[in-house]
This record gives C-alpha cells, structure tokens and sequence, in this order.
C-alpha cells in the first residue's frame, strides 16, 4: 500500500528505539531525526519519568501507547531514545518492543577515553548552563584538569555499561542497526543513509541542532594531558588519547 497526500498506513510505518550510553552521540543523531518530515524523534522520555517520579508500570504504559502505531500517519517512523539505566523493568520493556514489532538503533562509540573526557565536561557544562549538550558556540568548556581517580572510575563504569547495552541488544534479537559516533563524524551522510534505510524512509537532507561540546582533538581540552595518558600506557587507551578525526 502506498501513503496519499503525505500520509501513510500502518503498516508503512516503522516504530523504533535508540538504546545508547551517553555521550554517544544519541542527542546528536535525535536532532538530525527531528528534522527529517517524515520521522518522529523523541528524546529521552523515560529519563524524564523518573525524574517525574513515575513508576515502571508508567513508563511501560507510555512505551505501549506511543508504539501503539495509527491507522493512517503522516509520518513513515516513529520513536524515541533511551538509556538503558532508565528503564525500570527492563523485562517489560523487552516484551513491549517484541510485541510492537520495534526496531533497534543501538549507538556505541569506539573511543572510550573520549566518551569519558565528553561526560566531564557533560556535566561542567550543566553546570554552567543548565544544559547537557552545547546549543551555542559561545557556552563551550574551556580546558580543564582531569583527576586521574575520577577518570579511572567513569572508564571502568563506561566498560561495564558497554557489555551491558550489547548483552542487552544481543539478547533482544530484534531487527538492529548499530550506529558508530566516529562515523557520524565523518562519514554524515552515508551513515545517515544507513539509518533512514532501516527506518524505511527516503534519505533527506536534515540538520542537526546540537554542536560538539569537547574538541577532537584533546591535548586542548585536557591540561594535563601527558600525565593522564601516561597512566594508559601499554594498553589500547593509550592511542585513543591521540586520535584526532575531525
């Protein structure tokens, strides 16, 4: 069946979830989402439950209603992006994305020593603004120290919450696509390609709303560099320290 006058049946429509750890880029992607006409794209609605104080009964009742899909639509995908740690049943989350048939758009980042330096300076920024992700050139960190302690401790949270989300995804068995953040970088468009094939819609050009809060490059963003790579050495953290994409 085909859509008429820019709308689309139910079964045209693809429902969908991007399960991510943060700082993965999954704000990033969102964005570019939100400005495709034919894709729905909501951000982090569990989070936001439980801040509300909602229970997981709440948050599944949302989940069931919001892959409840129309009869008619004008949009070809539908969905919305969440972290693992939010979703207070996970098992009735499971059966909530099996039974509405939802795909999965798994987001992962291959260098770990950036994903840590990005949630510092994550949280440097919300502190600063209010906001976890840079909207303006002008709000963004300046460099800054980093405690080897901390940054030992979000490493190994960010190792273990990396098994997770793929035992997790591994275990679901539902159509996946995994998205890398490096490859957002730089390889936009055909990345994005990848994404709107899976989501069954046409590609279009879309623009992100969201600027890169922490440099690729961070020997500008950490003060005291060598020290803290040097705590790496011999290990393969060692050379992400010094990749440099963009």
């Amino acid at each position: 069946m085909a859509g008429f006058f820019g709308y689309y049946f139910r079964p045209q429509i693809t429902p969908y979830v991007i399960l991510f750890i943060e700082r993965d880029g999954s704000t990033y992607l969102t964005s570019l989402l939100t400005s495709h006409p034919q894709v729905e794209a909501i951000y982090e609605r569990f989070s936001v439950l439980v801040q509300q104080g909602a229970s997981a009964k709440d948050q599944l009742s949302w989940a069931g209603e919001f892959f409840t899909l129309p009869t008619i639509s004008r949009v070809k995908a539908r969905g919305f992006k969440t972290k693992l740690v939010d979703v207070l049943d996970v098992d009735g989350f499971t059966q909530v994305l099996h039974e509405k048939g939802v795909r999965v758009i798994q987001m992962r980042r291959r260098n770990r020593v950036k994903a840590v330096v990005s949630r510092i300076n994550a949280r440097r920024l919300f502190e600063a603004t209010g906001k976890w992700n840079l909207y303006n050139r002008s709000d963004r960190v300046a460099a800054t120290e980093i405690d080897p302690q901390e940054f030992a401790t979000y490493l190994e949270e960010r190792e273990q919450a990396d098994a997770e989300l793929q035992a997790y995804v591994d275990r679901l068995n539902l159509p996946t696509l995994k998205i890398v953040y490096e490859d957002l970088l730089v390889a936009k468009d055909q990345t994005l390609n990848q994404v709107f094939n899976f989501l069954r819609v046409p590609a279009k050009q879309v623009q992100e709303k969201t600027l890169k809060n922490t440099s690729d490059d961070l020997r500008q963003v950490i003060l005291n560099f060598e020290q803290l790579r040097d705590q790496y050495r011999g290990t393969p953290y060692y050379e992400m320290f010094t990749e440099v994409l963009v």
